[in-house]
């Protein structure tokens, strides 16, 4: 099972400006593996920021943003931490100014660039359940990878929050996804992320059965 986002948060790679490193590093960077480029770097070098990714969820992950998500992936039993989830991103690249600032062009430029790349991981990543987070991440998905979703008659409600649920396929991937991201929107409660829960359980029986 895979979960889908936009892109990863310039967090994952500094705090303020300042450069994680050590312990409180979460990716490889130019300037840790010494190299200036990777396009011709040595096989050594590839395979530090393979390692680096492969183990995200065993160093020092992002938690504040991906704890929210891991609620959700424990009611339908799997977890990140146990290594039966894994997360990808429509673009792979961290941006400043954040991604809702960034024009509407450079947007589309980023995800078309990497769309190729997520395709391939999809095709050869044995993911069986894609999971996606939030409108923005369903707009790009389908506008731009071209995959089709169907909105649900059951939407998902707690108090000032409403996410409409949508299904679909690409390949041999079943997607489910929701128009509320849990992480941005304002009012997310723990009865909404169960109420989510539950939903995306039944979804993903009914459609794996």
């Amino acid at each position: 099972m895979a979960t889908l986002g936009l892109n990863p948060s310039r967090i994952e790679f500094e705090e303020r400006g300042v450069e994680l490193d050590g312990r409180r590093r979460r990716f490889e960077t130019l300037r840790s593996l010494g190299a200036e480029r990777l396009d011709d770097a040595p096989d050594a070098v590839i395979v530090r920021v393979w390692h680096r990714c492969n183990n995200y969820f065993h160093g020092n992950p992002y938690r504040r943003w991906f704890n929210r998500l891991e609620k959700v992936l424990n009611a339908i039993d799997v977890s990140y931490f146990g290594d039966t989830a894994c997360h990808l991103d429509l673009s792979q690249w961290a941006t400043n100014p954040t991604w809702k600032d960034l024009s509407p062009t450079a947007r589309e430029h980023l995800i078309a660039g990497d769309a190729d790349f997520l395709r391939m991981q999809l095709r050869l990543g044995r993911i069986r359940l894609l999971l996606l987070n939030g409108h923005a991440v369903l707009t790009a998905f389908q506008t731009v990878l071209g995959g089709r979703l169907v909105q649900e008659k059951e939407s998902v409600t707690d108090r000032s929050v409403t996410a409409r649920v949508y299904t679909g396929r690409i390949g041999d991937v079943q997607m489910i996804g929701w128009s509320t991201n849990l992480q941005s929107s304002f009012g997310v409660t723990n009865l909404f992320q169960t109420r989510l829960s539950d939903t995306i359980r039944r979804l993903r029986d009914r459609a794996l059965a």
